[in-house]
């Protein structure tokens, strides 16, 4: 019991504090330097592509793969030669 009044008590001192430095930060920064903070943590956390990339295995089992093989038909035309 004294263990999670010790736990809760110092998550919501560690809450609150970021709170109010948010809040602090927020009102007294610019909105120019707000905007190019905000702009640089979304760059850093979208730096992967955004675009989707599916892996279709070639054989399910000992058996030719259905889905493969259409796709391989329908892109196989679409593909630049070094793209596999």
């Amino acid at each position: 019991m004294a263990l999670a009044k010790i736990v809760l008590s110092t998550v919501g001192s560690i809450v609150v504090t970021t709170i109010l430095v948010c809040s602090i930060i927020h009102y007294y920064n610019p909105l120019e330097l707000h905007e190019y903070l905000f702009f640089g943590f979304k760059n850093m956390f979208t730096k992967f592509s955004n675009q989707l990339t599916m892996v279709i295995a070639e054989f399910d089992g000992l058996v030719n793969n259905e889905i493969y093989e259409a796709a391989e038909i329908y892109l196989g035309n679409k593909l630049s030669p070094n793209i596999h």
